[in-house]
């Protein structure tokens, strides 16, 4: 037998001496017999278990000739979506209405939303490579710019509100380093934000300004932005907004004034 984590052959044969010798000696054969099964019970138990152990770990860059970065991403972005699905309609711990009600948006509308979005993650590039398949596997989405950093390659994005992140003098070397790792929109209900606010401070001006009036409007405006790319990272200061957000499958990271951290409304 082989160990696939370390593989060193596994002898038998003293186990075996052992079994000869009671066959010489015992006259109970359906003894014999259990000792053999459970035997070969262990043998397998243990190799499934090195098998459990040595899932998805080890994986050589080699394995990217066959697209596994892409098929790791997709898994990845899957399993996101899946723990959404399950708090609003396994654990209900969400009541998904009080969300859809304010966007005049049906349970039906939600669904079809987020099927389009599961279809739209398998569409992810083939061309997209991670030298070290395992990276994607043991990534952690609460680490945001290596997350979006492991990325490269596929279209990501980040969405920055204005008031309160943007405009926190706390956050200016963190809006710069945005703007050197992804394209960044600024999305808020503020509907006076023009480019000369960045010039006059000297800030480089984000991708695009996405400014209008109103809680529900920043809201559309994220869920359009989400059918544009692969990964939509949306920091926001007020949870309100986040909680609109991850429901809809975005990125969501909360800037508590000193640090962005990521936000779930996962309950386990």
């Amino acid at each position: 037998m082989q160990n696939l984590k370390n593989p060193n052959t596994y002898y038998m044969l003293d186990h075996i001496d052992v079994l000869n010798y009671n066959i010489h000696i015992s006259e109970d054969k359906e003894k014999i017999l259990d000792d053999l099964s459970n035997y070969g019970k262990n043998i397998i138990n243990r190799f499934n278990k090195e098998r459990e152990d040595s899932y998805l770990t080890n994986i050589p860059s080699s394995a990217n000739n066959f697209g596994m970065s892409k098929v790791l991403a997709v898994r990845s972005e899957i399993i996101h979506i899946k723990h959404i699905l399950t708090e609003i309609f396994v654990r209900r711990s969400i009541d998904i209405e009080k969300y859809l009600n304010p966007l005049k948006l049906s349970l039906f509308d939600y669904m079809e939303f987020m099927t389009n979005r599961m279809r739209f993650v398998h569409k992810f590039s083939r061309l997209y490579t991670i030298h070290n398949p395992d990276d994607i596997v043991k990534s952690e989405r609460k680490r945001f710019f290596p997350t979006i950093e492991l990325l490269n390659g596929l279209d990501v994005a980040i969405v920055l509100d204005f008031d309160g992140v943007t405009t926190d003098k706390s956050f200016g070397k963190l809006y710069e380093k945005c703007i050197n790792t992804a394209n960044v929109h600024i999305c808020s209900a503020n509907p006076t934000i023009t480019e000369d606010w960045f010039d006059k401070r000297g800030l480089t001006k984000p991708f695009k300004i996405h400014s209008m009036k109103g809680k529900v409007k920043k809201i559309r405006r994220l869920i359009e932005l989400q059918k544009k790319y692969d990964y939509l990272f949306f920091v926001d200061n007020e949870t309100k907004y986040l909680e609109f957000a991850w429901l809809f499958g975005l990125q969501t990271y909360h800037w508590d004034g000193r640090n962005i951290k990521y936000f779930s409304m996962n309950t386990k």
